[in-house]
């Protein structure tokens, strides 16, 4: 302060406030260079942190936590975090209902989190044990079993085969609304679980009549497979109402279960196992073959928890 009373005071007045003038300047511009500097080592930090929580999660996501006797969660010890010593908590949040499962896989540290879920959709027992003893199984009539493959398992007039499904249990598990034609062209199947509890029929369709992808595709009404389409991985259709796969589908490796009838038209190609409680109809043309491999639980894709 003493330089620049000087300054101030010095009678080339003009030369002085000039000197001052620039003197200030420099202090700010080392002033704002260090809030710069200052700004970017924390912005790097919070990066390196984002990063080290993406690799924790990564780690836990890898483990065979699906396969332990995980109950509620598994918190992980505190661990220390270098550089910034910053604290990272771990852990696996699990919820069960019915055979459906969802995992919460989380990390957070230095006022930053991140989430990942993901779904195990079991089938109820007796239904899976249904599926391992018949190709296809009707709670009424079984229609077209000449067009089976000689061999094939099935039976017909089983009665309310299906009546330890509630497919209302799925919509808390719900991901994604049900696909329109144009997500299933854009976007095919992305390992979710799609759920519609509205009160129209369903339509798997797509321009290109190809979905690609995993999906396990649950509606309160009627879902019907375009003719033509073709879906080659795995997928899971579960229907409270009708089922009904067009002329010349094909479905590389499906489960089908409805609560009322299934109906495989002319030309339609499908690999897996069929479940109804109403009528089967496997029509004259339709190729319908056993993959013992879709009772197998579906898994969803890991994706970002919402906060």
């Amino acid at each position: 302060m003493a330089v620049f009373n000087k300054i101030l005071s010095d009678r080339r007045g003009g030369i002085g406030v000039a000197v001052l003038a620039g003197v200030l300047a420099v202090a700010a511009f080392l002033h704002a260079a260090a809030y710069w500097l200052r700004q970017e080592a924390e912005e790097t930090q919070q990066r390196l942190v984002r990063r080290q929580l993406q690799l924790a999660v990564q780690a836990l996501a890898k483990s065979d936590f699906m396969d332990s006797t995980l109950q509620n969660s598994i918190e992980l010890p505190p661990q220390k975090l270098y550089p910034g010593g910053y604290i990272l908590r771990a852990g696996i949040d699990a919820e069960e209902q019915n055979g459906l499962a969802r995992y919460i896989i989380s990390a957070d540290a230095g006022g930053q989190s991140l989430a990942l879920q993901q779904l195990k959709l079991n089938l109820p027992q007796d239904i899976a044990e249904l599926g391992r003893r018949y190709t296809l199984a009707a709670g009424k009539k079984l229609t077209g079993a000449e067009n089976l493959p000689e061999g094939t398992a099935y039976a017909d007039n089983l009665g309310g085969i299906l009546d330890s499904l509630d497919i209302k249990n799925y919509a808390n598990f719900k991901e994604m609304a049900f696909p329109t034609k144009t997500e299933f062209e854009e976007y095919g199947l992305s390992g979710a679980l799609y759920y519609d509890d509205g009160h129209y029929s369903k339509s798997i369709a797509a321009a290109s009549k190809n979905i690609k992808g995993q999906g396990c595709l649950v509606a309160m009404m009627s879902i019907f497979v375009a003719d033509g389409t073709k879906i080659p991985d795995f997928c899971v259709i579960i229907s409270d109402g009708q089922i009904e796969i067009g002329k010349n589908a094909v479905l590389g490796k499906v489960l089908l279960i409805s609560k009322y009838d299934i109906t495989i038209k002319s030309g339609a190609s499908v690999s897996g196992i069929a479940l109804c409680d109403g009528n089967l109809t496997i029509e004259s043309g339709a190729n319908f073959t056993r993959d013992e491999t879709v009772l197998q639980p579906f898994i969803t894709a890991l994706r970002l928890k919402q906060q």
